[in-house]
């Protein structure tokens, strides 16, 4: 009968920490932090959250973009294959990942990026890996870049 308590306990204990009590809430606009971001182009960004779908408006380098990103309830594995044009959400504890798959002249680009807010909410750091799927391979040559940028919550 202890045996059956702990195991009721320790699983009870799994859940509560792998569920965060509430998401964090990076709804609002944000402005990037140049002496602190890696990107090449400064860039400006609202985001509207929802429980079913983040949405974000980005404006850089004269251009505005607008993505959808549907909430879901896990990430895909790594080993899933996820074609042009699709887009989610996931949540990682506190941090909002988002993924997206578009083609540029004829080659397959993925993006991750994860968001995570300081302790107080007014600092977003964005941590961005972009892969090119070209499928082929060069010597000492990677089809990926990584950047990490930051942005300030406009007042």
């Amino acid at each position: 009968m202890l045996s059956l308590v702990f195991a009721s306990l320790t699983l009870s204990l799994n859940v509560l920490q792998s569920t965060p009590a509430s998401t964090p809430d990076f709804s609002g606009s944000w402005t990037m932090e140049r002496s602190r971001s890696q990107s090449t182009e400064s860039a400006t960004i609202e985001i509207k959250q929802s429980a079913t779908a983040i949405i974000i408006v980005t404006h850089s380098a004269g251009e505005t973009s607008t993505r959808t990103y549907p909430v879901e309830s896990s990430a895909h594995s790594a080993s899933e294959t996820i074609t042009a044009g699709h887009t989610h959400a996931s949540w990682d504890g506190a941090k909002l990942v988002t993924e997206a798959v578009t083609e540029i002249n004829g080659q397959a680009v993925s993006y991750r990026q994860m968001r995570f807010l300081n302790a107080s909410g007014t600092e977003m750091t964005v941590e961005t890996i972009t892969i090119v799927q070209h499928g082929y391979g060069i010597k000492d040559g990677k089809n990926y870049s990584t950047t990490k940028d930051v942005y300030v919550r406009a007042k």
